[in-house]
């Protein structure tokens, strides 16, 4: 059985729960503009202690959401 500190379980945890600097990077925003997705109710987060967490799928659902169909 895999422990904490093994590689499968770190690799895990990081695929599905983002920093918020993190998932500014993947959306290609500033870390401020997440907040402000935050506030605006637009992107779920996680509290986890003082920290919040952006969970991956939450990621995908918000660029799904937010992508158009170029015009035909």
């Amino acid at each position: 059985m895999a422990g904490h500190d093994s590689p499968d379980v770190r690799h895990a945890t990081v695929s599905r729960l983002l920093t918020v600097v993190e998932a500014a990077y993947a959306l290609r925003i500033s870390r401020s503009s997440v907040y402000r997705l935050f506030d605006a109710g637009q992107l779920a987060w996680v509290q986890i202690g003082t920290s919040r967490r952006v969970a991956s799928a939450e990621i995908d659902r918000f660029i799904t959401a937010h992508t158009e169909d170029a015009a035909s």
